[in-house]
């Protein structure tokens, strides 16, 4: 029987501290990696825009509210964003929505303008404690969560720890571990990541009406991924596929935020008697370059926090 020569030897053990070396780094890192987390620069927020915050260890984590001046709020997309999104980026979107409608979200702790780490457990329990803050401020609101990627983990776990009208999910996955799992093959992955976000296993408790958008072509979570969480689902799941898109570029399309907004109305209208009808046009949302002096942030039991002092 032939041994391995030194060369061989030093070969093994040099490729062995190289995985070593890896995964020590991805299991380090997996929080920032996740999450694509990144602290952005303080800015104004545009008119119409309230700031929130609720204290976490080490900092406060930030979301925001969406009110046209002068409309009174019917119906609210509690949106969760996704990895590494800027959501006051995202927050120019809102002068699509129509009259009546109104919007939140928050940057994830580590994330834009939040402190602390993030995490599955704090993503998640972040969003709910701001939701309760959202139904006290707009008590005869009705909520409608939507989560796009990551967010759609945090928001089908949402659904079985609050009440709202409807949920639905841009590029949803069946679950992130198996999603990194195919990137990353040669890692154990179920022993390092702590974050598995196993949306298929959480989806069993979800009670509301929900509805899946996909990108014409999505290579980040591909179709597959989504079809079998929908496979999985409880209850029904109405589908749509936004032409021309793809996992980048579906939250900037027009039509996605029409089809989003359609969707929560044609909910609200099937619970509620039938309103006086809504006025026509959208309210638009001044650029963020734009931006008047900062507004007042609230902190969660209502105290006024100004934004500049804050950060």
């Amino acid at each position: 029987m032939k041994f391995p020569t030194r060369r061989a030897l030093a070969a093994a053990l040099i490729t062995a501290g190289g995985f070593a070396s890896y995964w020590t780094y991805l299991t380090l890192n997996q929080e920032r990696l996740l999450f694509d987390a990144r602290r952005r620069p303080p800015r104004d927020l545009p008119d119409g825009i309230i700031g929130y915050s609720h204290r976490i260890p080490g900092g406060v984590v930030r979301g925001y509210i969406y009110q046209a001046p002068g409309d009174s709020v019917r119906d609210l997309l509690f949106y969760l964003p996704g990895r590494g999104e800027d959501v006051l980026e995202t927050l120019q979107y809102a002068r699509w929505l129509p009259a009546g409608m109104g919007f939140a979200t928050y940057d994830y702790r580590g994330l834009g303008h939040s402190d602390g780490r993030p995490s599955e457990a704090a993503a998640v329990a972040d969003a709910s404690q701001f939701l309760l803050h959202v139904r006290r401020v707009f008590s005869d609101t009705r909520v409608h969560v939507v989560g796009r990627s990551l967010g759609t983990g945090v928001a089908i776990q949402l659904a079985d720890l609050q009440e709202f009208e409807s949920l639905q999910l841009i590029t949803p996955y069946d679950s992130l571990l198996e999603l990194v799992g195919k990137r990353f093959p040669l890692v154990p992955l179920r022993q390092l990541m702590r974050h598995h976000f196993d949306s298929i296993s959480h989806c069993k408790k979800v009670v509301q009406s929900t509805k899946v958008l996909l990108a014409e072509t999505d290579e980040v979570v591909p179709h597959v991924c989504s079809e079998r969480l929908m496979a999985a689902w409880p209850g029904p799941v109405a589908l749509q596929t936004m032409p021309g898109t793809d996992h980048f570029t579906i939250v900037e399309c027009e039509e996605t935020w029409l089809a989003l907004c359609e969707f929560a109305q044609q909910n609200s209208e099937a619970r509620l008697p039938v309103r006086v009808a809504q006025p026509e046009g959208a309210p638009a949302l001044p650029p963020l370059s734009a931006a008047p002096a900062a507004p007042v942030e609230h902190d969660e039991d209502g105290s006024p926090l100004p934004l500049a002092a804050a950060r």
